[in-house]
């Protein structure tokens, strides 16, 4: 993000400056979604909320403390210089507060990261990686289905599944009540346990396929998103990823690395008619060569 100030959605870390005020459609570009104009498509089709309110003016304005969200999700903004890998256990909520007192993801990682956002939710009883990051453009690729990464996942059944119910979940055509088709899941079978590759994270997703198959579900682990995996990682424990990485994913997400200026050609905005790019200005322009007789202008 070129040129933008940091940004952080909810509570900001201890000694880390906050946003003030910024316009509802600075913000959203800022966390990656578009240029500001096509942003303001995004806020005018009544798809941002703004602490659980629907934005309908563009001259809202948010602070350091607002919750954010485009399509229920939520977003951030940030230079985004953190990304760590969480092995969620069993019985943990992956939220930031527990009405009930359940304990949270947040209880197993050290304050300062409290600030950092999840990409992508794990059921109270299914254990495996979670992701926590600061970097605005990665968590909305993590989590929009525009962008459908790989997820994989070990499941252990009660009973093994038949031919027939493999190839359905191979060719997506499980049918959930009121929703869209699935998309079709890579699937492997080793006696009671599968082994699934979704390109999509509907809630309780996999849950729900096997109940629509007559299967209950004993154990459920997510074991890797994209190029990131448990390995080395117990239950519980956690650690914090270096650039090097980091960038393989957001270039697979269509992000330039860290290390490069500016926005990669490969990292479409939202806006499906993107906006004019800007002029450059005089100054960066190159200095014209002498005008020849009858030549070229340059």
């Amino acid at each position: 993000m070129v040129g933008l100030a940091k940004f952080v959605v909810g509570p900001a870390a201890e000694g880390r400056k906050g946003v003030g005020h910024v316009r509802i459609n600075k913000y959203l570009a800022a966390c990656g979604l578009g240029s500001r104009r096509a942003v303001e498509e995004i806020v005018l089709a009544g798809r941002v909320k703004v602490d659980g309110v629907r934005v309908e003016n563009l001259s809202l304005q948010v602070t350091d403390d607002s919750e954010v969200e485009v399509d229920d999700k939520r977003v951030l903004s940030s230079e985004g210089v953190r990304v760590v890998l969480l092995h969620k256990p069993v019985n943990v909520m992956t939220t930031r507060d527990d009405p009930e007192g359940r304990a949270t993801i947040y209880h197993l990682v050290p304050p300062s990261f409290r600030w950092l956002v999840y990409a992508g939710r794990l059921d109270y009883a299914s254990r495996g990686l979670v992701i926590l990051t600061d970097d605005g453009e990665l968590l909305y690729r993590l989590t929009h289905p525009r962008w459908d990464h790989p997820k994989r996942y070990v499941v252990e059944l009660d009973a093994a599944l038949s031919s027939p119910d493999l190839a359905r979940i191979r060719e997506g055509r499980i049918e959930l009540p009121d929703e869209l088709p699935l998309k079709p899941v890579a699937v492997e079978q080793r006696g009671r346990t599968v082994l699934l590759e979704l390109r999509e994270g509907r809630n309780r997703q996999i849950r729900r396929m096997m109940d629509v198959l007559g299967r209950t579900v004993l154990d459920l682990c997510r074991v890797g998103v994209g190029q990131w995996t448990l390995d080395g990682l117990n239950s519980g424990q956690w650690r914090e990823l270096a650039p090097a990485e980091i960038d393989p994913m957001r270039v697979a997400l269509g992000l330039p690395p860290k290390g490069s200026a500016g926005r990669g050609p490969t990292a479409p905005p939202i806006d499906p008619q993107p906006s004019r790019e800007p002029r450059a200005s005089r100054e960066a322009r190159p200095p014209r060569e002498p005008r020849a007789p009858r030549g070229p202008r340059y």
